[in-house]
Parts: C-alpha cells; sequence; structure tokens
C-alpha cells in the first residue's frame, strides 16, 4: 500500500469504526447480565487452558503406569479393567508439590497404547491442576483434543436441561462414596449437530474434583464434524478414577488459591429463589429445576407443552440499570412504566437471543433501593431448544405479579 493511501487509511479508521458501533442496536436489557451469570457457571465446569513447562517422572503421581514412559505416551493404567477410586489424600503431612508438568505426564500415559500423542500441555494454578493433549487413533484417524483440571472446587454434576438441552448424562454413585457424572454433549449448546463434546466429572470421597473433556475432530470448536470423539465415555470415566492422579489431589489439600467469594449481600439463597418461585406458578408438572444464589430455572408443564421460567434476583442495580428500564426498540411489543412507589416495571416480548422460532416474555422490574427482579419465560424447555406450544403459559400480568411479590427480598 503506497504511504499515502496508508496514511489516509489510517485517519479514516476510527471514524468508521465509531460510525459501526453507532449504528448497531442496543443490546437486550438484562443480556449483559445473564451471560455473566452464565459464564461464571460455565467457569465453574472449565479449567484455564495454559501452557506448561519441563516435566519430572511419573513416579511423582503414584507410579502406576506402564508402557514406554514419561514422554513415550504409550502407557496405560494397569487398574483400568476394575477402576478403583483415589484413596483420600494423607493430612497428616505436608501436601506434596506437583507440576502442571507432571499432570500433563500423567495425562499422556494414561492414553491408550495405540494412539498417539501431540500438543501437551500441563499447568498449575492457584488451587487447581490443568493439563491437556491431543491423541489421535491410527494413521488417518481424526483426532480429538482433551482438557483435564483437578481441584477441589465442586460443581453441580450434571447440568440442568435449560442450560444444555442436548446434553446426554448420567451419574453413578461408587460404594466408597464417589461420585462420576458422564456426559455426551456438542460444543454448541443450541444444537444437537457439529462437534461432539464429551465430558466427565469425578467427585472423589473426600471432595476433590476431576474433569475431563474430550472435543472430537480436534480442539473446541476445531471441527464441524459429528464424529465420536476418540476415547470412549467408559474411557474417559476410567482415566479421571485412576490412581495415579493421587499425589496429584494430594498437592491439593492446603489450596493455594484464594477462597470462592462470599455470596453478595441481598442475594435470596438457591433453597430459597427455588421455594418462592415454585409456590408462584400455577398447578402444573415443575422438572429441570436448577438454582443458585439469586438465579433459578425450570420448566413448567401446564399440560398443554412445556415451559421454562427463570427469575434472576439482583440487589444494588440503580447504576447498571440507569436508562435501561424504558422501552427503545428491538422487542416485539414493549410496556414501561413506574409505579407510586418509584418501582420501575418493563415487560416485553421478543424474539429468543438463540435464535430460532421461541419467543420470550419477561417482566423486569427495578426497586428505589436498586433491587432488581427478572422473570422470564419461554415457549420451550430451553431457549435454544425447539417449541413446545405457540406461545408461553404465563401472560405478562402474571409475570408482573410474581417480579413484584416481595418474597424476593432475603
Amino acid at each position: 500500500m503506497p504511504a499515502d493511501a496508508h496514511d489516509v487509511f489510517e485517519q479514516h479508521l476510527p471514524a468508521a469504526l465509531d460510525d459501526a458501533a453507532h449504528a448497531l442496536p442496543p443490546l437486550p436489557p438484562g443480556l449483559l447480565e445473564r451471560a455473566a451469570r452464565r459464564g461464571r457457571r460455565r467457569r465453574m465446569w472449565r479449567t484455564a487452558r495454559v501452557g506448561g513447562g519441563a516435566v519430572l517422572t511419573v513416579a511423582a503421581l503414584g507410579g502406576v503406569l506402564v508402557g514406554t514412559g514419561v514422554l513415550g505416551g504409550a502407557g496405560t493404567p494397569t487398574a483400568v479393567p476394575g477402576m478403583s477410586a483415589p484413596a483420600p489424600a494423607d493430612s497428616s503431612g505436608p501436601a506434596p508439590r506437583v507440576s502442571g508438568d507432571d499432570v500433563s505426564a500423567t495425562l499422556r500415559g494414561l492414553m491408550p497404547k495405540s494412539g498417539t500423542v501431540s500438543k501437551v500441555w500441563g499447568k498449575r494454578l492457584p488451587g487447581s491442576l490443568t493439563a491437556g493433549l491431543v491423541v489421535r487413533t491410527g494413521a488417518h484417524g481424526a483426532p480429538s483434543a482433551l482438557d483435564l483440571g483437578i481441584s477441589r472446587q465442586q460443581a453441580g454434576g450434571c447440568l440442568p436441561v435449560e442450560v444444555r438441552p442436548y446434553d446426554t448424562c448420567a451419574r453413578k454413585k461408587f460404594a466408597d462414596g464417589s461420585v462420576l457424572y458422564s456426559t455426551k454433549s456438542f460444543t454448541y449448546p443450541n444444537s444437537r449437530d457439529g462437534q461432539r463434546r464429551w465430558y466427565v466429572e469425578y467427585i472423589t470421597r473426600d471432595g476433590a474434583r476431576l474433569f475431563l473433556e474430550e472435543f472430537g475432530g480436534g480442539g473446541e470448536k476445531a471441527s464441524t464434524s459429528g464424529g465420536d470423539p476418540v476415547l470412549s465415555l467408559d474411557r474417559l470415566g476410567a482415566v479421571v478414577r485412576s490412581p495415579a492422579w493421587r499425589t496429584a489431589i494430594a498437592s491439593l489439600q492446603d489450596p493455594d488459591g484464594a477462597e470462592a467469594p462470599p455470596r453478595q449481600q441481598g442475594v435470596p439463597s438457591a433453597d430459597r429463589m427455588s421455594s418462592v418461585l415454585t409456590a408462584l406458578l400455577p398447578r402444573g408438572h415443575v422438572s429441570d429445576l436448577s438454582s443458585s444464589p439469586g438465579l433459578v430455572q425450570l420448566v413448567h408443564d401446564d399440560g398443554h407443552g412445556r415451559n421454562m421460567v427463570e427469575v434472576d434476583v439482583q440487589p444494588d442495580q440503580n447504576d447498571v440499570l440507569a436508562g435501561e428500564m424504558g422501552c427503545r426498540g428491538g422487542e416485539l411489543t414493549c410496556d414501561s412504566e413506574v409505579l407510586k412507589d418509584g418501582t420501575r416495571v418493563k415487560a416485553t416480548r421478543s424474539p429468543s437471543e438463540k435464535g430460532g422460532a421461541a419467543v420470550v416474555w419477561e417482566v423486569d422490574t427495578l426497586r428505589p433501593d436498586g433491587l432488581r427482579v427478572l422473570v422470564r419465560e419461554i415457549n420451550s424447555y430451553a431457549e435454544a431448544g425447539p417449541v413446545t406450544r405457540p406461545e408461553p403459559a404465563l401472560s405478562l400480568a402474571k409475570l408482573r405479579t410474581m417480579a413484584l411479590d416481595p418474597r424476593w427480598r432475603r
């Protein structure tokens, strides 16, 4: 590009980007908040993927592998057929120091003898150990990328249908009290096609968590193929239940990361969220209930089709929602009002943010003290799922009554 043309380009680019940004329609109210809350839940299920340094010996991690050794990648655990759970960590002495490279070496050694392994990495993070690799069977077989996380941060087992409508999840409890969750899923939650994502979560009897996920065809979003991943769910389960992880688990006795932040003041507990919502619903069948502090989701069926209902309760939202409680366009219908006590109410009917034919009805309320209660419903069992009824079950008037109910306050 000639120098003068380059200068003109640099002069006009900022203005063009600014014009494009202003031309974009405003985000739907609540989208960022819901994305952040669901993102936090997602992060509980995913461990950071970061590269690592030098490799030590597998013997430091229990020494139960057989094959060509740490770097050979052809080992397999001797106890796979009747895999026993890792023993509880010995807390009588100081926790051993285990690096991410120790974990990546063990993960590599637990791969099938017939496979080839590449792109091995490992890292120790505050309070957790992570590792990953790419495995391939046969000279021309499709690869699978595996990511492993070991921590003491408990997650919720099978994800609710509202979050992952096309997941198939099974739970198995063992005699020693440990639990294994095994899930067949897809990389994109709003589709039953495309890249397959299989994952297992193992909670040991002393509270350690091993999470291993596998993406068919390569890394996450690296393939559109619907082929099965290289390792079966049973094999993934055998890997996380291997005694080879015993020392890695013991190294997390005294986590070197900060504890989870305390629950935000003014946010109702998970139990309260569940009890209030179920009490406010009309008669019908409730299923797929999932709740956490300030957020509850469930599927309600009045006999005419399943209907997802969600309630979000957030304190101190006056500054966040400044200027967002009025109608700004982009909805199918919208009405806003200010009640005598100063509470702002906004009722909307909108297309689903996930695309498809589903519609979202919601009532958003903001009290003068900043308490926000958002009630939303979808004419499906999940926002990414197929339509199950012509329109949502609960009227906007009913949603308004639910949102203004005083029981949402702690």
